[in-house]
């Protein structure tokens, strides 16, 4: 899979590392031990961070920066971990969707990076 960074966020985010890794996965519709984890590891984030710190998060702050940049309010287009981490620290439940889904969220809320997962038989080459 050819993966191409456009010009336009090569400027706004020149420090941009794009990390992509293939799986054969059976995805299910939940996972106990799984929610075990997200939820074990949302009450670690709810005990260690406040609402008001999170725009100083380094990793929010830096895609809040690259929005900018490209013209986009990042108080109206979040980083989906920014979006997550914010759910936890207002006290809100996370819902499952799936396991992949649930998986995509755990590792955001380790790395507080935003992470996607894709279906490549649904996506063609070259991504831009």
């Amino acid at each position: 899979m050819e993966i191409i960074i456009d010009a336009s966020l090569r400027v706004a985010a020149p420090d941009l590392v794009i990390g992509a890794a293939r799986a054969n996965v059976e995805n299910d519709t939940q996972n106990p031990d799984l929610w075990v984890e997200i939820n074990q590891r949302a009450a670690e984030i709810a005990g260690s961070m406040s609402l008001t710190g999170l725009p100083e998060v380094p990793q929010i702050k830096a895609l809040r920066s690259s929005y900018k940049a490209l013209g986009k309010d990042p108080s109206r287009y979040r980083g989906s971990q920014e979006a997550l981490l914010r759910r936890i620290l207002q006290r809100k439940s996370l819902q499952p969707v799936n396991t992949v889904v649930d998986i995509n969220n755990l590792l955001s809320l380790e790395c507080f990076h935003s992470i996607g997962s894709y279906d490549t038989l649904r996506i063609s080459s070259p991504v831009t």
